[in-house]
């Protein structure tokens, strides 16, 4: 069946960079393709950079130049990076939830250090318009084409910027950006899409130099998914990071066999929304 006859479950993946993918694998070590599966990129990179002041700079281009291609890990450098959407996809459709005739396609609009605090993400800043134009080109594929699942990863960076700023401040700012990023997709798509989020990686959580705004920023995420309705917020506990598993030195990020525990993690609270 061509690409562009197919009818797609939708499943918008975003955030940064552990909703990206970065759990850290050797190639080689076996990755199982689901032909029903789909991903929908877009082909210009945008990532954060830092100019010659020392500022986080966002590289985006708009409007993005997507592409639709079978789900597949990330190519990195001499490893393979593992992603929890994957995960998630598989288990949707060993749950029975995908029809006859239709396949899942994963809209994968996560960027590495991406956060609020620096008009990023947020209604009306480039990755949320970025977003929003490529929800808009997986739902054109097709007129029957859904949203099943909103999966968010995002949080350390707004944890651990500007250093002034009290911790009810942060858990209002962080609750209002995170609520009006989720309405404007829910507006647009649907009021009743699931919405799921999880904790970070346990052993960054412990290295940070102020640990109370982890509970901030998991309070103001919890409590939003709470009052909105259909959400849920998800526990990291007992999950790797790639330096537990195999000692490169980075703690912020799940490793392979983690963040795929984190995919059926997400799935299983899914399952018990829907």
């Amino acid at each position: 069946m061509d690409k562009k006859e197919r009818k797609f479950d939708i499943i918008v993946v975003a955030g940064q960079s552990n909703a990206e993918g970065n759990g850290m694998r050797a190639r080689g070590t076996g990755e199982v393709v689901n032909p029903d599966v789909f991903h929908f990129i877009d082909k210009n990179p945008s990532y954060i950079d830092v100019n010659e002041k020392g500022e986080a700079v966002l590289h985006i281009t708009m409007p993005p130049e997507t592409i639709v291609e079978v789900a597949h890990e990330r190519e990195c450098g001499e490893m393979i990076a593992s992603d929890f959407s994957e995960t998630f996809a598989n288990e949707y459709i060993k749950g029975g939830n995908l029809a006859k005739g239709r396949s899942v396609l994963i809209v994968k609009a996560a960027v590495g250090g991406a956060g609020f605090m620096k008009k990023q993400w947020g209604v009306g800043n480039p990755l949320s318009d970025r977003l929003l134009s490529m929800i808009e080109g997986a739902m054109s594929l097709s007129e029957e084409n859904r949203i099943v699942a909103f999966l968010w990863h995002q949080g350390e960076h707004d944890a651990y910027e500007n250093d002034a700023v009290e911790d009810k401040e942060r858990y209002d700012f962080y609750y209002k950006s995170f609520t009006e990023q989720v309405m404007a997709v829910r507006e647009r798509y649907g009021k009743d899409i699931p919405v799921l989020a999880a904790e970070f990686v346990r052993t960054w959580e412990w290295g940070l130099q102020h640990p109370c705004r982890i509970e901030t920023i998991y309070s103001a995420t919890r409590d939003a998914l709470k009052d909105m309705g259909k959400g849920c917020f998800i526990s990291s506990e007992g999950l790797k990071s790639n330096n537990e598993a195999i000692g490169n030195g980075d703690d912020i990020h799940f490793s392979s066999e983690s963040v795929r525990e984190l995919g059926a993690r997400y799935y299983k609270k899914y399952s018990e929304l829907i």
